[in-house]
């Protein structure tokens, strides 16, 4: 059994079509499937909507890693599926995934855009998700990798509902906040969150202050220089956001498994300590399918045509 994991808040406007995209997948795989979720306390129809599609719901107040740990445990499937409530899967990409996943009888498998499943004894290894509201996925996407045997797929299997890639989500966190003020103390807030589970090194800090970003850096005020120590870091010697990305390029697998034309390969390299060289590299295995580079502030977008900000059909 599959058992879908996911937390909602509000979410009446997509997600709908999220588990329509979803459940068509997953009946084509045949499999047995249940939908578990924790609710924030969504004040709209999304529990309603959920209902209608046979899902466990419990409704708490939490954090997004909160909320998602606690759907783990809820579940009894034998793969623990994680999907976000506003992300429109392309069928025939997820179908790839998911049964090419299964098929190989891996640990843990990441595809980008943040679908990830993992099996449950996989999962019991981790210890779960850091009760964190951003950032929450990396410490636990560093250990799967360290603690499981993985398979990494840079592919844009489901896409989120259409929102510029540029406002890093801003425009869905206002749905959680009254008022301008309670809107950018919330955003704050995230700040630290993501940098704790990044768990920075004092080199990345430097970058993250460079990049101008005012909300973050207002988040390592908040936090301080000490974000490799507060934070929930895997190893030592990376920050989790740099040992992800080792871990990616040590377990990618043949994109064709998964996108047999080449379309929606997608890879963000975040200002790491060593993000050179793992730009690079990234960008030498993903050359034969005619990939174009975004650069930003943060970083660098390795990318395949359709566009990066376009949701498959």
């Amino acid at each position: 059994m599959i058992s879908v994991i996911m937390t909602t808040y509000n979410a009446e406007r997509t997600i709908r079509k999220a588990l329509e995209g979803l459940t068509s997948v997953l009946s084509e795989l045949g499999d047995d499937y249940e939908i578990v979720v924790t609710d924030n306390e969504s004040s709209d129809n999304t529990v309603e909507v959920l209902n209608e599609f046979g899902a466990r719901v419990k409704v708490m107040k939490c954090t997004r890693g909160l909320g998602r740990h606690v759907a783990a445990s809820m579940s009894r499937g034998d793969y623990l599926l994680f999907y976000d409530a506003d992300a429109y899967a392309n069928r025939e990409l997820l179908y790839n995934f998911l049964s090419t996943v299964i098929k190989r009888g891996v640990g843990f498998s990441l595809a980008y855009s943040g679908v990830y499943i993992a099996s449950r004894r996989c999962y019991s290894l981790t210890g779960g998700f850091p009760d964190l509201n951003f950032g929450e996925d990396y410490p636990f996407w560093a250990r799967a990798f360290t603690f499981c045997k993985s398979l990494y797929y840079p592919i844009r299997v489901a896409c989120n509902a259409p929102r510029l890639y540029a406002v890093r989500g801003y425009r869905r966190e206002r749905r959680y906040t009254k008022g301008l003020l309670h809107f950018i103390f919330r955003q704050f807030k995230n700040e630290v969150h993501r940098l704790r589970g990044w768990a920075l090194s004092p080199s990345e800090v430097a970058q993250v202050v460079r990049g101008g970003d005012p909300l973050m850096i207002g988040g390592l005020f908040l936090l301080g220089p000490l974000s490799s120590l507060i934070g929930d870091r895997v190893s030592r010697g990376f920050s989790n956001v740099e040992l992800v990305y080792l871990q990616e390029l040590r377990n990618m697998d043949k994109i064709e498994d998964v996108s047999p034309e080449g379309k929606y390969v997608v890879q963000d390299i975040y200002f790491v300590r060593d993000w050179r060289s793992i730009f690079e590299e990234f960008l030498r295995r993903l050359r034969p399918y005619g990939p174009e580079v975004i650069e930003h502030a943060y970083g660098r977008i390795i990318y395949t045509q359709p566009d990066i900000v376009s949701c498959p059909p």
